[in-house]
């Protein structure tokens, strides 16, 4: 800063414009944090009653058809899906890498960089280039459906650009929901 002898402070304009930055991308996170958790909101019921409903009408025992599947609408190469395993004690998660749609002899990675950066930092990592991003949950008892569901919408979100207004697809062929299981924008 520079003093102008009268008691008062100039910011220089370098000074000023680097400030203006920071606020201006401060704002521009705070207001995608807030897009993102509406988002999930908006869809966790969908996935917790879908999880609940398959975890209870069990049977615990085995794995076969007892996933949850969210994917884009308008495509089947965006998706997070997670099936329980260990007598409902765990979930195995998947987030589609890109391989099955586009074919494993392609060279180079399958997503963009701030893509695979954004299920990174969900915990999902890709074991083979090949296969999707995975990772396991612990469910705890009772079973936390709740971090489950922001696991996968958060997923949707900040891995595959959903938005407020995109809408998800699910697949739970063990899940058997109410009439009014959930208000809101499901399809």
């Amino acid at each position: 800063m520079v003093s102008t002898g009268q008691g008062r402070r100039r910011i220089r304009p370098t000074v000023a414009a680097m400030l203006g930055m920071v606020l201006v991308s401060a704002s521009v996170a705070a207001l995608e944090d807030r897009g993102r958790a509406a988002f999930v909101e908006a869809h966790r019921c969908a996935v917790v009653e879908r999880l609940s409903s398959i975890h209870l009408l069990g049977p615990r025992s085995t794995s076969r058809e007892r996933f949850l599947a969210v994917s884009l609408a308008q495509t089947d190469d965006h998706y997070v899906q997670c099936i329980f395993f260990d007598d409902d004690r765990k979930m195995y998660c998947e987030a589609s890498s890109g391989a099955y749609a586009r074919g494993a002899e392609m060279p180079g990675p399958l997503l963009p960089e701030p893509a695979r950066a954004a299920l990174y930092r969900l915990g999902f990592v890709e074991v083979n280039r090949n296969e999707n991003y995975q990772r396991e949950i612990e469910l705890g008892t009772p079973p936390d459906f709740d971090a489950v569901a922001d696991l996968m919408i958060g997923a949707l979100y900040d891995a595959y650009r959903a938005r407020e207004t995109t809408p998800l697809k699910f697949n739970a062929p063990r899940a058997i929901l109410s009439r009014n299981a959930c208000p809101g924008p499901v399809s």
